[in-house]
């Protein structure tokens, strides 16, 4: 009987032991995660452009914010090679080079985050540090619907619960990059209710013997619209798809038809 119970004792003890290492370790690898404190790699030149968006009347509501990166060799402004893992603290850093004068006259100011970044513990901290850099403007939080879609499980279920916890009076959600194909509607849905803005790419809406239509713009409006979500068309580009936009009455419009993006 005393030989069973040393047995199941060590064997309490390893487990408890080996669960505590374990713990250990993930959290050093988290903390230590690149792309959200770690920016000793990024020492290049950096800085948003700013694409506007406008309304039906041609007016400026407000800039996303695209993150470029100087290359030395070319001379020229380009997306960064890591973009993905760019560091929230960088964010930060490069809003803050922006125009006081910009910011004070716009009402939305959008920022691209990865699903990285935003299912990150200290993503909270940064939503804080972020509003105050931006005093009273309107923060959007932009996140690619195609990343999402290619997270796993684990991944979306960290950034449903952050979309659930944040406080929607100062800062927006856009899912943007929203196609016609039933695999985005379907991952997108539990996100609608915690989610303000979607922004469509019109490009992906236009039917061709190659490319077929699982949901129409007009059926996710409707959707979108049963969730008291605001739509955006993106990537507006000829009279077309300027047409589409004001058949459906959809105020919010970006892309080179309005506005291509310029430096802030």
């Amino acid at each position: 009987m005393n030989d069973l119970k040393t047995f199941f004792w060590w064997i309490f003890i390893t487990f408890t032991l080996s669960c505590c290492l374990l713990c250990i370790e993930a959290r050093i690898r988290y903390r230590n995660k690149k792309g959200i404190d770690q920016d000793q790699e990024f020492s290049n030149k950096y800085k948003y452009f700013g694409q506007p968006i406008y309304n039906h009347h041609k007016r400026i509501q407000g800039y996303e914010l695209l993150l470029r990166e100087f290359d030395s060799q070319t001379q020229c402004w380009q997306l960064p090679s890591d973009v993905n893992n760019f560091p929230l603290s960088k964010i930060v850093h490069t809003v803050k080079k922006i125009d006081p004068e910009i910011i004070a006259n716009i009402k939305l100011l959008s920022l691209n985050m990865t699903v990285s970044q935003i299912s990150d513990f200290r993503a909270t901290y940064f939503f804080k540090w972020i509003l105050g850099v931006i005093n009273h403007q309107q923060l959007l939080i932009e996140i690619d619907a195609t990343d999402l879609c290619q997270s796993n499980f684990v991944q979306r279920h960290k950034v449903l619960k952050v979309l659930k916890q944040i406080d929607h009076s100062l800062i927006k959600i856009t899912i943007e990059n929203v196609d016609s194909s039933k695999k985005t509607y379907r991952i997108i849905k539990p996100y609608l209710p915690y989610t303000d803005f979607l922004k469509f790419d019109i490009q992906s809406f236009k039917k061709s013997p190659s490319h077929w239509i699982d949901i129409t713009l007009a059926h996710w409006q409707r959707f979108a619209s049963k969730e008291g979500t605001v739509s955006i068309v993106g990537k507006v580009e000829n009279a077309d798809q300027v047409a589409l936009a004001d058949q459906l009455n959809i105020n919010l419009r970006q892309g080179y038809a309005y506005g291509e993006p310029k430096r802030i």
